[in-house]
């Protein structure tokens, strides 16, 4: 389906293990044969010779001529007739693919390689070893007698599919002559070298209707079976439940009765959608539609456009208070799963300090992820792999804010943007963003204010929403 029929709502990292391995291996491949050894063998070929005849030919003297035959029929290649003539054996017959061809023999070669398999297909990855991560993404679980045996699945898939790994030049060890293709003859030995995480990024689509399409396969696999089974398998332990309700009661405390105008009874209406954005941009005082992940290339991009305006803005007007940047995360299990978090959270670390020879900061970003509380050492320790170094200016927030259904972010009283995570596992397999982009100075505030609020305040007297810093819990 084409682009203009459908429209990306999602995009989430699958992670899969790898497994490297050293695999050495014997190969048959013809070669070439000596000079005097070829052109004795291919005028035998064409018709028996005396001796005398062949010396003549090929100008070898006695000593030459007698070296020459007896080394050939040391090699069982050349015999004498009963006329006394030099003629093939069945051994040197077997070296010519024709008549007037050049012989070749087959040799038995001993070579290695490298490479690397994803355990979810086994689909080979090649020479170069993965350079990724195992964080921000979401395991594919693969069961322990694949991971025990992979030295044995290995050997196996390599056998079956030397040719194409030879084809993509996998292989160079291979010693060959032109266009002649080489043979295994033995396995020797496969060893495994370690593991690295092969990171799959699946793109989430509906069509105009709303309707979720069916995933697609992924590039750098030869074969997406059996990664798009576990994929399924793992969304469906990620499911959350419809929360329909909630969302409705997010929208009317914010004030927002517009979003709701492009929905449908599947998700979204995509025409509905690209006229409010269309209106929206002419208009350019009216909220701004999105769909997808507030980190998603796209609006991470109108995001950080806004912000760089209104931070140009400031230096203008030489205003020195640090402002303060909320980014408040959903309680969406599918938020977060993409290695473009850690490049949004990098920009917002970029542009806080100014880029003034005498630098001063012009606003302090601070990204709020949930936990159920300080007890939930599991989610906090997940939230610390995930982000890493980057976690310093990560702080730990009670969940319920908007019932955990909504993502905030929020530049002081200067722009906003809200984006529901609406789950209807009936109809989606994963959830899907859904809110705007505004810089209406009330509407702002207003968003501003539930934050903070929430941000600021309790559940209890000794059970404050805001837990701090991620790095000192």
């Amino acid at each position: 389906m084409s682009d203009e029929l459908k429209l990306k709502y999602h995009e989430i990292d699958f992670i899969v293990p790898v497994h490297r391995f050293n695999i050495q291996f014997s190969y048959v491949t013809k070669q070439g044969l000596s000079f005097i050894r070829e052109f004795v063998l291919r005028l035998v070929q064409l018709a028996p010779m005396k001796p005398t005849h062949i010396a003549t030919y090929l100008g070898l003297n006695k000593i030459e001529l007698n070296e020459a035959i007896s080394d050939l029929m040391d090699k069982g290649e050349l015999q004498f007739s009963e006329l006394g003539s030099v003629i093939l054996t069945p051994k040197s017959e077997g070296y010519f693919e024709g008549l007037g061809k050049p012989p070749k023999t087959s040799s038995i070669l001993e070579t290695g390689t490298t490479l690397s398999f994803e355990l979810a297909g086994f689909n080979c990855l090649g020479k170069k070893r993965i350079s990724d991560k195992w964080n921000l993404g979401i395991a594919l679980q693969i069961s322990n007698e694949i991971k025990s045996t992979s030295e044995k699945l290995a050997k196996s898939v390599f056998q079956k599919n030397f040719y194409n790994y030879f084809d993509k030049e996998w292989l160079n060890g291979i010693r060959v002559e032109g266009d002649d293709r080489p043979s295994i003859y033995t396995m020797d030995s496969v060893s495994k070298l370690g593991q690295d995480p092969l990171r799959l990024t699946n793109e989430f689509y509906i069509d105009l209707d709303g309707n979720a399409l069916e995933r697609e396969d992924f590039d750098v696999l030869d074969d997406s079976t059996k990664s798009n089974e576990l994929i399924t398998t793992s969304l469906s332990k990620e499911c959350e439940r419809a929360n329909i309700p909630e969302i409705a009661n997010a929208m009317k405390l914010l004030g927002d009765d517009w979003t709701c105008k492009f929905f449908n009874n599947n998700s979204i209406d995509v025409s509905l959608y690209a006229k409010a954005l269309s209106e929206a941009q002419s208009a350019g005082n009216k909220p701004m539609p999105i769909v997808g992940p507030v980190y998603s290339k796209n609006n991470w991009g109108l995001v950080i456009e806004q912000l760089k305006s209104t931070i140009k803005g400031f230096k203008k007007s030489k205003n020195q208070e640090i402002k303060e940047l909320l980014w408040i995360a959903p309680s969406d299990s599918f938020w977060g799963k993409s290695s473009k978090l850690i490049s949004c959270l990098h920009d917002l670390a970029s542009l806080e300090i100014s880029k003034e020879k005498q630098p001063q900061r012009i606003f302090e970003p601070k990204l709020f992820v949930p936990l159920s509380d300080m007890r939930d050492r599991r989610a906090l320790g997940n939230w610390k792999n995930d982000l890493g170094k980057d976690s310093k200016l990560v702080f730990g927030l009670l969940e319920g804010f908007l019932s955990g259904n909504v993502e905030v972010f929020v530049f002081s009283n200067e722009f906003a943007v809200i984006n529901y995570h609406i789950s209807r596992p009936e109809i989606l397999p994963v959830s899907m963003p859904v809110g705007f982009i505004t810089t209406d100075r009330a509407l702002v505030s207003k968003i501003n204010n539930v934050a903070q609020e929430y941000i600021n305040g309790a559940q209890s007297h000794d059970k404050v929403n805001n837990l701090g810093l991620l790095s000192k819990l």
